[in-house]
C-alpha cells in the first residue's frame, strides 16, 4: 500500500465514529421532535399550533413531511412494528388535519401523545 492510501484509510477510520455520532444526532426522529414538538420559550410548539388550529398550511405540511421521515427509519428502541403503527397514526392524523377532516384534531392530539411513544421507543 502506498503512504497516501494508508493515510486515507487511517483518516476514514478515525472520522467514522464522529460521522456516525453526527448522523444519529440528525436522525429523522430527532429532527421531527426538535421541529414539531419543541420550541424556544417565547414561541409556541408547532404541535400545539396544529392542535389549536393556528398552524399555517405550510407548517402542517412541514410536520407531515417530518413525520413521514420518521416512518422511514427503525425504532431506536423496542418493537419496530409497534413504532411503525404509532408513527403511522401520527402521519394519518396529520394528513387528516391538512385535509380538514372532522375529528382530525382529536385524532392528532391522541397520536401526538409523547409519553406513549417515548416510554417504549426512546433510548435511555
Amino acid at each position: 500500500m502506498k503512504t497516501s492510501q494508508i493515510l486515507l484509510t487511517i483518516t476514514v477510520a478515525a472520522a467514522l465514529p464522529t460521522f456516525l455520532a453526527l448522523a444519529a444526532e440528525d436522525s429523522p426522529i430527532k429532527k421531527a421532535m426538535q421541529s414539531v414538538h419543541k420550541a424556544p420559550k417565547t414561541e409556541e410548539k408547532l404541535s400545539d399550533k396544529i392542535i389549536a388550529g393556528t398552524a399555517t398550511a405550510e407548517e402542517k405540511q412541514t410536520a407531515f413531511a417530518l413525520y413521514k421521515g420518521m416512518a422511514e427509519g427503525k425504532a431506536p428502541k423496542g418493537d419496530d412494528g409497534a413504532f411503525k403503527v404509532k408513527v403511522g397514526k401520527l402521519i394519518t392524523a396529520t394528513s387528516d388535519v391538512i385535509d380538514g377532516k372532522p375529528g382530525a384534531i382529536e385524532a392528532y392530539k391522541k397520536a401526538v401523545n409523547c409519553k406513549a411513544c417515548h416510554s417504549e421507543h426512546k433510548p435511555d
